[in-house]
């Protein structure tokens, strides 16, 4: 996942909305338990596992009983580390010959039949000091496993920093960690195994999720703020990106807001490449960027999704590309910056076609030549190659930003190049809500779907705007897709 926590297994599927005193505001989908893992706690478990490729995707099935497999990071020799919350503990994986080595955490309980409810809820970690390092949240404990024996050492963290949730190795060569305890605060933990704590000042109501290190003295923060709206009784589920510099820090710091007081919904991960700040929100069909030298907020549209909106979850960038993934959608995509274009690949075959069809694949992690991704109730490690293309891609031919009035419309044309042998479905989403459904931008394409082709085709899609839209900036994607990926091109417009 990250962000936002709190799990509950069940004999149908079903979605559970839950918010745990001091833990974050978290959906998810559950399936029906097919037993029990069996790792003999504080032991190790060696085993083979095979790979099944579609597209760009290989997905490599984990030994039953489920594993519940979250937090994913990757290693320098290519090989990746991730949680296994209902063993609970650490697996490493050796994509060259298939090896899985499973490293379960000493005193937790045997998961027990019908329901196996994991002992152990993981979001963060971390290769630190020669050791795996994950964070069990609602246990308060931050355990660092040495791969070479499986000897595991324990950071108890309930009695100054609660909920310890994302993990990061900071400049100053600590360990540091968000906490989801109240007042708000963060954990470091030096090379000796030393706890100190550094209050947060100036937050209000956000809580710390996720922290990145730009560099050696600039840091961002992700926080969200699940208070209650004293009108509707609802979550507010708004939030901010803070900065401060790690080389100057004392007991407490009082972190700046980044991008002034941009509307925020629910942000669960930010990332930072080229300039650029990206913020993946966990209740709309969009992610953002700011533009340090600008100055300016973007939102970027997903495609959209009949059974909700797509949930984007973590953000990670790479180059010119920003990738995420899609919780709601069962997708993992990527934004490419040196062609404003969105792809987006299913993390099933076949794609999810309602609601039943998601696996909870929450946790996302940049690798060599692709991306890492775990899926919770699946039960299975995947992996998208970066060198991955659809049959088809889309561009928008128009250069730079549309100006427009109220009330006017416009002629916008997009080039389809590849060659693909079934028709291409034309869909339409935008900025003007978190749904990225169009309301009073009015999107009508030439065709409903792009016939089969080899050869350049032109789509055109007619614009009109609503006299109510309100001036701003709005960014339109047209898709298309022939079922597992969807690949968008982005067009900009600017209401007077």
């Amino acid at each position: 996942m990250p962000m936002v926590t709190s799990k509950v297994v069940a004999a149908v599927v079903v979605i559970a909305l839950v918010v745990v005193a001091g833990a974050s505001y978290y959906e998810f989908f559950s399936a029906p338990s097919p037993g029990c893992a069996s790792v003999t706690p504080g032991a190790m478990s060696r085993t083979t596992l095979s790979g099944t490729s579609f597209g760009g995707v290989t997905e490599y099935r984990l030994p039953s009983q489920d594993r519940w497999p979250s937090a994913v990071t990757t290693a320098p020799d290519g090989s990746v580390w991730f949680a296994e919350e209902e063993v609970p503990g650490v697996a490493h994986f050796f994509p060259g010959n298939g090896t899985l080595v499973e490293y379960a955490w000493p005193g937790y309980a045997t998961p027990k039949p019908p329901d196996c409810i994991p002992g152990a809820t993981t979001s963060g970690i971390a290769l630190w000091q020669g050791r795996v390092w994950a964070a069990d949240e609602y246990n308060n404990a931050i355990f660092g496993v040495n791969p070479a024996d499986g000897s595991t050492v324990r950071v108890n963290t309930t009695s100054n920093a609660r909920f310890p949730y994302w993990l990061a190795v900071g400049p100053d060569g600590n360990l540091w960690f968000t906490s989801e305890n109240t007042p708000a605060a963060l954990g470091r933990i030096s090379p000796n195994l030393t706890l100190s704590i550094i209050q947060l000042k100036g937050l209000g109501n956000d809580q710390p999720i996720q922290l990145t290190f730009v560099n050696s003295s600039y840091a961002l923060l992700d926080t969200i703020n699940q208070a209650e709206n004293t009108t509707t009784k609802g979550c507010i589920c708004s939030g901010h990106i803070y900065s401060f510099d790690p080389s100057n820090v004392t007991s407490s710091i009082t972190p700046e807001i980044v991008g002034g007081n941009y509307a925020l919904t629910l942000p669960t991960m930010v990332t930072f490449v080229d300039g650029r700040m990206w913020v993946a929100q966990h209740l709309p069909s969009n992610v953002l960027s700011y533009d340090f030298a600008t100055g300016q907020w973007t939102s970027y549209p997903t495609s959209t999704v009949p059974w909700s909106t797509t949930l984007p979850l973590e953000i990670l960038a790479n180059g010119s590309r920003v990738w995420f993934n899609e919780h709601y959608a069962n997708k993992i995509a990527f934004i490419d910056s040196a062609s404003w274009t969105l792809t987006e690949i299913s993390e099933s075959n076949p794609p999810a076609a309602t609601a039943a069809g998601i696996q909870n694949d929450e946790s996302i992690a940049l690798g060599s030549g692709g991306v890492w991704f775990t899926s919770l109730s699946g039960n299975y490690l995947g992996f998208i190659s970066a060198n991955y293309r659809p049959a088809f891609q889309i561009a928008s031919e128009e250069s730079g930003s549309l100006t427009m009035s109220p009330g006017q419309n416009a002629t916008l044309q997009f080039r389809v190049t590849g060659t693909w042998s079934s028709a291409l479905e034309v869909n339409m989403s935008d900025t003007e809500s978190f749904t990225s459904v169009p309301k009073l931008i009015q999107l009508v394409p030439s065709v409903a779907e792009v016939p089969p082709g080899g050869t350049p085709y032109v789509l055109t899609v007619h614009l009109t705007l609503a006299q109510s839209i309100k001036p701003g900036s709005y960014v339109v994607a047209v898709t298309l897709t022939e079922g597992g990926v969807q690949q968008s091109a982005y067009a900009f417009l600017q209401v007077a």
